[in-house]
């Protein structure tokens, strides 16, 4: 029996119609379950109403919830800001790709995205599998391709596409991801796929008649993602596996690196490095596309699909360059299923480095000194970081070859002479140390980028005797005096005739040189007449430190308003057989007659 208590705390028996304390017991205990199941109901109905709130307020908008990518479920871009992006251009804006599948630029932080076609699914299709091909087999020796004209519904791949950037900003900052999606012709049956992220750049296969084997092979590394998803189009599973190489430890050659976490994007955790979206209803593509049952350019449940990866958040630095993507379907996610149809393309992840660069000044004079600069540009717009390596060769008499920068003429102890480029974006500017060259003639410089990792690009060189890679090194021979006497008339040699003579002084600051070249005496005055011809021969040797001097003497005669000129043309060879002009030269010096 249930006992009711007053606010005193003790037992009652008055009746009231006014009071529930005043209801039979019975009564009393049938209104109580009633407001009992009721608050039992109004919470079951605000749990029905908020656990979708929380679901959404979880799930996944993008991979650990990076912001840069659309992860949801359609194939055009809706955010009107920059990023996130999507595949196909949207209300949002413009997406990876116009409709003709070209590729539109990068947002921030981007690194590479492709576009492919492989349908239409009424024309014969070159890129399906052979019988026997298997993802556990390694790649030129075991895969192999051939044309087909009744792939199976499902199986069939229409567009393909992939993605690759490393975010600016949010929380996966400085991460690489990369993201995959294809179309396929028709929904009558689960989906199942496999998506392989290769090094290998060269990995391709097409045939228009019989079998063809594949180019390329695995490197470990190289990542595999396996999925499955509902003809509602719920990811059922995504599990990804890294090729370790087959062994008797494992015969498969994978290695499953999946985390915990959910496959499908609307669940899956943000701590999860993986996960993906299928469309749970029909959508309308960028592109010209038909599948088996729809209108033009509309894609019926499940019959798209795509992923993301955080390759850094799975792998941290050690994340593979990819250079190769390829989307399969197969018939289970099994990682021993028969393969069907593929479709492939490039994707890099890794930038590619181009180096040029420029000595300066070139020529120098013997005893000056020449720097190296060199610039490093990558092929995406990431971030340059590393050392950069300068090498001399030489010294040679003539312009170097390919074939002059030999271990016999490397300049020492200049080389080898590294210095520090970046970090910073592409492209960066590193200069070498002052080089001094210890002889004169040609010499060849070459540098060489090492980046700090893969993500900063390759290891890359000049080559010897590239374009503005060569210094050259003069010696200096220098007129230091160029002087007459004139007789007889005060050495003023303006009257109508007289005697003159010519005298200049060359000043070696350099290695010994050879001087060649002439004095010649000329003009309209009416004579003019030297000792031994009119024009001097400059010859001889001219050690280092040392002067040469020539003298040339004339006598001329002539009226008024005509002139006497002298012109010195001098050259040198150097002891690498260089012959160049000698510095101030050439000079002339001209006077004019004045009889009055």
């Amino acid at each position: 029996m249930l006992a009711f208590f007053n606010a005193s705390g003790s037992t009652s028996n008055r009746k009231s119609l006014s009071t529930i304390g005043d209801i039979s017991q019975t009564t009393k205990w049938l209104v109580s379950k009633r407001y009992i199941q009721a608050a039992i109901i109004v919470t079951l109905m605000t749990l029905a109403i908020a656990v979708p709130l929380f679901t959404r307020a979880f799930a996944l908008s993008d991979v650990g919830n990076a912001g840069v990518f659309e992860l949801d479920g359609n194939i055009v871009k809706d955010a009107t800001t920059a990023l996130p992006t999507d595949w196909g251009n949207g209300p949002g804006g413009t997406g990876l790709f116009s409709s003709t599948g070209t590729t539109n630029p990068l947002p921030l932080g981007g690194l590479d995205a492709h576009w492919v076609n492989d349908g239409p699914h009424s024309v014969s299709d070159t890129t399906t599998y052979t019988t026997g091909s298997k993802d556990t087999l390694d790649i030129s020796a075991n895969w192999a391709c051939t044309p087909s004209n009744n792939i199976t519904p499902k199986d069939d791949i229409l567009h393909a596409y992939s993605f690759a950037i490393v975010p600016q900003s949010g929380s996966r900052t400085g991460h690489l991801l990369v993201y995959g999606g294809f179309e396929r012709f028709a929904n009558n049956g689960a989906g199942d796929l496999g998506l392989w992220l290769l090094q290998d750049p060269t990995v391709s296969c097409s045939s228009s008649k019989g079998a063809v084997s594949f180019t390329g092979v695995h490197v470990v590394g190289d990542i595999l993602a396996v999925g499955e998803f509902s003809t509602g189009g719920s990811v059922t599973t995504l599990n990804l596996f890294e090729w370790v190489g087959v062994s008797k430890a494992n015969p498969l050659g994978l290695m499953n690196i999946t985390a915990t976490g959910g496959a499908d994007c609307t669940v899956a955790p943000v701590t999860a490095n993986v996960c993906a979206r299928s469309n749970t209803g029909p959508i309308s593509t960028p592109w010209s596309t038909q599948d088996k049952t729809s209108a033009p350019n509309t894609l019926a449940t499940a019959e798209f699909f795509e992923v993301g990866i955080d390759l850094t958040g799975l792998l941290g630095q050690n994340a593979p360059c990819i250079n190769r993507f390829i989307f399969d379907t197969r018939t289970s996610p099994s990682l021993t299923a028969t393969l069907m149809d593929y479709a492939e393309g490039a994707l890099a992840t890794c930038p590619t480095a181009t180096i040029s660069t420029n000595v300066s000044p070139s020529p120098i004079p013997f005893g000056g000194s020449a720097t190296d600069t060199a610039t490093v540009t990558l092929t995406t717009a990431s971030t340059v970081s590393g050392t950069v390596t300068f090498n001399v060769y030489g010294p040679f008499s003539s312009p170097p070859t390919s074939a002059s920068c030999t271990s016999s003429s490397l300049v020492t102890p200049f080389s080898p002479n590294t210095v520090s480029i970046g970090p910073g974006a592409s492209p960066q500017m590193a200069t070498s140390g002052p080089f001094t060259p210890s002889a004169t003639g040609y010499y060849a410089w070459t540098a060489t980028y090492n980046p700090s990792g893969p993500r900063n690009g390759n290891t890359v060189s000049t080559g010897c005797g590239d374009a503005n890679e060569t210094l050259l090194v003069l010696s200096i021979p220098k007129i230091t005096a160029f002087d007459f006497t004139n007789t007889p008339t005060n050495d003023d040699p303006t009257l109508g005739s007289g005697t003159v003579v010519y005298t200049f002084k060359i000043h070696n600051y350099g290695a010994p040189v050879t001087l060649s070249g002439s004095l010649t005496v000329s003009g309209t005055a009416n004579s003019i007449a030297c000792t031994g011809g009119n024009s001097l021969a400059l010859q001889g040797s001219l050690p280092a430190g040392m002067d040469a001097t020539f003298s040339l003497t004339c006598t001329y005669s002539g009226a008024s308003g005509q002139n006497v000129q002298a012109t010195i043309n001098a050259m040198f060879t150097d002891v690498n057989s260089i012959t160049h002009t000698v510095s101030g030269s050439p000079t002339t010096y001209i006077f004019t007659i004045q009889t009055s």
